[in-house]
């Protein structure tokens, strides 16, 4: 999304721009949120557009669901770059690339997480874990009753309801990982801080994820394929093929705008500069006397 962003809109002062969009986007509260968007509401466009693209897919206070820092399109982003040149081959050829790429990236994912011997896998949990743990303990808890409790913080206190699996700031609802308010709650009642994250953190759900093996496929000679499928006669397409060069990109996913390419000679949409028949009026260029 800020990219999107910065591709739009061609201002002066982007930089203060993209600055305000990730405090609005990495906010975790409403009123810290609305504070923050309050800058960028000077600029109509760009308001109009981050509202019109939808809070709810690319800022935290908005977020709908556990969904955390996932947009909607990043999974076909992702793996569109990787099959760029293997978007070229034969359909046959393509499947095979998709499955030898499936089967090192689980191979190498699977070696990863049993190396592991943290609790959590290490890259997001059990690292931003530590340094909660390092707030937390310049922290003091005050306590309300048996399953609420207030946290003294020196930025924001955290109001933390241990039975519902809530803290006041947020994150811990949104991440499913214990903010330093609840960090401080857990070290105040000397509980074991890893049982209140959530299992999708930890080692054995990362090995988990990737235990299963994918197979490539065998030489065709080593098929053994049924007499009925054998029997079928499966014809080509009954469509018209299109002269011209074949598409190579992708279809554009649910909710992706579609780029509209502007015509360098009228500024006009759906051609290009050889095939425009617009007429453009000359520019006005003064005689000399």
């Amino acid at each position: 999304m800020k990219g999107n962003v910065k591709r739009t809109f061609k201002l002066k002062k982007r930089y203060k721009l993209l600055l305000y969009f990730e405090q609005i986007a990495k906010s975790y509260g409403i009123a810290k949120f609305d504070r923050h968007f309050r800058k960028i509401k000077g600029n109509d466009k760009v308001a109009q557009y981050l509202e019109s693209a939808g809070l709810h897919k690319w800022s935290r206070a908005h977020m709908d669901g556990r969904r955390y820092n996932v947009m909607t399109t990043n999974i076909a982003e992702s793996i569109n770059p990787v099959l760029r040149f293997a978007r070229m081959l034969p359909m046959v050829h393509l499947i095979d690339e998709i499955i030898n790429l499936l089967v090192k990236w689980f191979s190498k994912r699977c070696d990863f997480a049993l190396k592991c011997s943290s609790t959590l896998c290490p890259d997001f949990g059990e690292k931003k874990l530590r340094r909660r743990l390092e707030c937390a303990s310049r922290m003091n808890v005050v306590k309300l009753n048996h399953v609420e409790y207030n946290v003294v913080d020196g930025d924001m206190d955290g109001h933390v309801h241990l039975t519902n699996n809530t803290c006041s700031c947020k994150k811990f609802q949104l991440e499913q990982l214990p903010c330093k308010h609840v960090v401080a709650v857990c070290r105040f009642l000397k509980l074991n801080v890893y049982s209140m994250a959530s299992r999708y953190y930890t080692r054995n759900t990362w090995l988990d994820a990737y235990s299963d093996t994918i197979y490539p496929v065998q030489p065709q000679e080593l098929w053994v394929i049924p007499e009925d499928v054998q029997s079928r006669v499966v014809r080509p397409p009954n469509a018209k093929v299109m002269l011209g060069q074949r598409k190579k990109l992708r279809i554009s996913s649910q909710g992706e705008d579609i780029l509209r390419r502007k015509c360098s000679r009228c500024s006009g949409t759906c051609h290009n500069k050889s095939t425009c028949k617009n007429n453009v009026p000359l520019p006005n260029v003064g005689h000399a006397l």
